[in-house]
């Protein structure tokens, strides 16, 4: 993940690639310089004006993956229709901050995110699209980032789970360092923002729940910021601060998950130990916040990345991972013990799934443990801003363990997710409806 930060800190000197259809009008506020042709899209179809200043609604991209093989990832978007008035589908509601030009915002909404879903469903197979909707995101007009829509609680909450929270960094990334990176990174070879050929752990984990899931994770993230990176502390930091308005939120029944620390071992130059002291800092706010349920993964065996391949380091690599989960596992307990009975801590032991994984494939449907699908062989710092192909031995992407030389395919994300749900529903029965 060294070489992905690299890349992430060129990636605001690129020049920004946010949608520009042709036939969109664009209020004065949008006349920004350097904003080029989506390549993402396409330049000849229409999309909604901007709402008026002031007005309480917004409009519906509706994200799917361009081709239905699982090789080729590219993704792009439509703009929602409503299936009644085949007008433009406004979601009503309220945004965090005025201003459309910022990365960091969301849209607060009553409109269920099932309705989200069912409605940019309609509007694809309208198009005669027959793609699985990835994301539905919030936008004011053509050139707008991706927002993240909020469906507002009730007053009246029943028990149990009623969303998913995640932190992290690039294996938890929906499209937060898309965003951030003006969808630029990771480029055409990863699905729509997230790290892989598909959807990751923690979006298969909320649907096999049948929750809606909000994600504060962002590739390159370590345990406190680096840089221009926000790391876990910042993500809880912002995470209280979208809750001061969301209306009626109770994170005690918020399912958090926490999936951090890759970074902080391999390219940040931080110890165990320093990773660790941060993550308790970061933990002691999230409780102190309100959180209840908390579910935290250990490091995988980073080693055995086939990046390591590339480079020198995969012994110092293997002994940290090792003292980093030893270290989790007594601040899982240090936090148990201080907060007694009041909050839920459980850690999900990642590290033995993907170590039964590695050592025994045919069990998960997988035959190559080594390689990359994707065709990389450098350790280039612009290697999230290209193109690659996959290596010709890869013609079933679900058969390998690693989609590029850091980041698992979205069978293995599958396959992870499938375990963390069996471990949910053990320690949380209760809080599952």
């Amino acid at each position: 993940m060294k070489y992905l930060m690299i890349g992430i800190l060129l990636a605001p000197l690129i020049s920004p690639t946010f949608a520009s259809d042709e036939a969109a009008p664009l209020s004065a506020a949008s006349s920004v310089a350097g904003i080029q042709a989506n390549p993402y899209h396409f330049a000849n179809e229409p999309s909604p004006a901007p709402p008026h200043t002031g007005s309480t609604y917004t409009y519906l991209r509706c994200w799917y993956q361009i081709s239905d093989s699982p090789l080729h990832p590219r993704a792009t978007y439509e703009w929602a229709k409503d299936p009644v008035s085949g007008d433009w589908y406004r979601v009503h509601g309220s945004w965090w901050k005025s201003g459309a030009f910022h990365w960091e915002n969301m849209f607060y909404s009553d409109t269920t995110q099932d309705t989200l879903k069912s409605v940019c469903e309609q509007t694809l197979a309208r198009k005669g699209i027959q793609r699985p909707v990835i994301s539905a995101l919030a936008a004011d007009h053509a050139i707008s980032f991706n927002y993240t829509i909020w469906t507002n609680d009730t007053a009246a909450q029943g028990p149990g789970f009623n969303k998913v929270i995640a932190f992290g960094d690039s294996l938890s990334d929906t499209q937060n360092m898309y965003n951030a990176s003006q969808w630029k990174l990771p480029g055409h070879s990863w699905l729509g923002g997230r790290f892989s050929n598909g959807l990751v752990w923690v979006e298969y984990l909320a649907r096999s729940l049948n929750l809606p899931l909000y994600n504060w994770a962002i590739g390159g993230a370590g345990t406190d910021k680096y840089l221009v990176v926000p790391g876990l502390e910042q993500e809880i930091t912002s995470w209280k601060e979208y809750m001061r308005k969301a209306p009626d939120y109770q994170p005690e029944h918020t399912l958090f998950t926490m999936w951090i620390g890759a970074n902080d071992l391999l390219n940040y130059g931080r110890t165990p130990d320093q990773a660790i002291s941060a993550m308790r800092r970061a933990l002691i706010s999230l409780l102190d916040g309100g959180a209840k349920y908390v579910v935290l993964l250990n490091l995988p065996a980073l080693q055995k990345a086939p990046v390591f391949k590339l480079k020198t380091g995969g012994e110092q690599a293997a002994q940290q991972v090792q003292s980093f989960n030893t270290k989790l596992t007594s601040l899982v307990d240090e936090m148990r013990t201080r907060y007694g009975g009041t909050k839920q801590l459980t850690l999900f032991d990642a590290s033995q799934i993907f170590d039964d994984m590695l050592q025994h494939p045919a069990q998960y449907g997988m035959t190559n443990t080594t390689e990359s699908c994707l065709n990389i062989r450098s350790l280039s710092s612009t290697v999230y801003l290209e193109k690659h192909e996959p290596r010709s031995t890869c013609t079933d992407p679900g058969q390998y363990v690693f989609w590029d030389t850091l980041h698992p395919t979205t069978a293995t994300h599958r396959q992870l997710a499938a375990h963390v749900e069996t471990f949910i529903r053990n320690q949380y029965s209760s809080m599952l409806r």
